[in-house]
């Protein structure tokens, strides 16, 4: 991650709309935790495999979400698009990286993060972020399950 920076209000829509399920005293005790980070073209943000450690918004760019399957091929899953999420399934689940999310080629990405310990936090206070999210991890494994043979 290159240079995070401290989130500012600058990027509270971005948050409330990525958790629309956050009430307002919950948004306000995590918007503060949340760092701002840009990522090269072609960097990789997310890597399959790794402990997760880091829950995203994408706030501008573009990445895409790749997974290797277990005979080494690589599949193009998706897309993420600003105001979009990612990096939660790992942290929900308390697994490896299921997928790898890389800069698309074409230009830098912005996003920002949270770390685990706010993340579990965050889920723990707004249980109606964490069925948001945990119904969004459950159909991203199911997109997932289809290159596991």
């Amino acid at each position: 991650m290159n240079n995070p920076e401290t989130e500012s209000g600058k990027s509270s829509s971005e948050l409330a709309h990525a958790l629309p399920k956050l009430t307002a005293e919950q948004f306000a005790h995590v918007s503060p935790h949340f760092v701002r980070a840009k990522f090269d073209p072609g960097q990789i943000i997310i890597k399959q495999g790794d402990m997760p450690d880091r829950f995203y918004i994408l706030i501008s760019g573009h990445a895409e979400v790749w997974h290797e399957d277990l005979k080494g091929a690589l599949h193009k899953i998706s897309e993420v698009e600003p105001g979009e999420y990612f990096g939660e399934t790992g942290l929900i689940q308390n697994q490896p990286r299921s997928a790898t999310i890389r800069v698309t080629a074409d230009g830098e990405v912005e996003a920002l993060a949270l770390d685990r310990e706010h993340f579990q936090t965050m889920m723990a206070e707004s249980k109606a972020t964490e069925a948001q999210l945990a119904r969004e991890m459950i159909q991203r494994l199911i997109n997932l399950s289809r290159f596991q043979e």
